[in-house]
C-alpha cells in the first residue's frame, strides 16, 4: 500500500512538472509571437493576442487593451533581439516573463533604437494564453 501511495504521489508531480514545462514553452512562444506580429505589422494578430482587462505601463502613461491595440501601430520595429525570457507561474494559469530587449526602431517616428527591459504577465484563457499586462523600459 505504501508503495503505490508512493508510486502514485510520483506520477502526479512527474505530470504536474511536465505541464508546466509545456506551459512554459507555450509563454515563451507567445512572448515571442507578440514582438514578431509587432515587427510584421499584423496588428489585428497582436489585437487578438491582448486580454480583455489588459493593462500596459509605460513613460507615456497606462494603457488599456483598446489603447495599445492603437498605440501599437505607431511602431516600426526594423529589428529586435529577445534576451532569455524567464518563466515564473504565479498559478496555473498566469505567468510573469521578465527578460532584455535590444531594438532597432521608431515609435511615431521617433528613434526608440536601444536595449530594454521588459515584463509581462500572461493568463490562460480557455486554451490560449491571453498577455494581460506588459511593461517596457529603456536599460541605462
Amino acid at each position: 500500500m505504501k508503495k503505490t501511495f508512493t508510486l502514485t504521489i510520483t506520477t502526479i508531480f512527474a505530470l504536474a512538472a511536465v505541464a508546466f514545462a509545456a506551459d512554459k514553452d507555450a509563454i515563451v512562444t507567445a512572448e515571442k509571437a507578440a514582438w514578431q506580429t509587432i515587427k510584421d505589422k499584423k496588428f489585428d494578430q497582436f489585437q487578438k493576442m491582448l486580454g480583455t482587462d489588459f493593462r500596459g505601463v509605460y513613460t507615456r502613461g497606462i494603457n488599456k487593451a483598446d489603447t495599445e491595440a492603437t498605440e501599437v501601430r505607431t511602431l516600426d520595429l526594423k529589428s529586435y533581439t529577445l534576451g532569455e525570457i524567464d518563466v515564473v507561474f504565479i498559478n496555473k494559469d498566469t505567468a510573469m516573463t521578465v527578460y532584455s530587449v535590444t531594438i532597432d526602431g521608431t515609435e511615431d517616428g521617433k528613434d526608440i533604437s536601444g536595449k530594454m527591459n521588459a515584463a509581462s504577465v500572461w493568463k490562460k484563457d480557455g486554451n490560449d494564453w491571453r498577455v494581460v499586462f506588459h511593461t517596457d523600459m529603456k536599460s541605462e
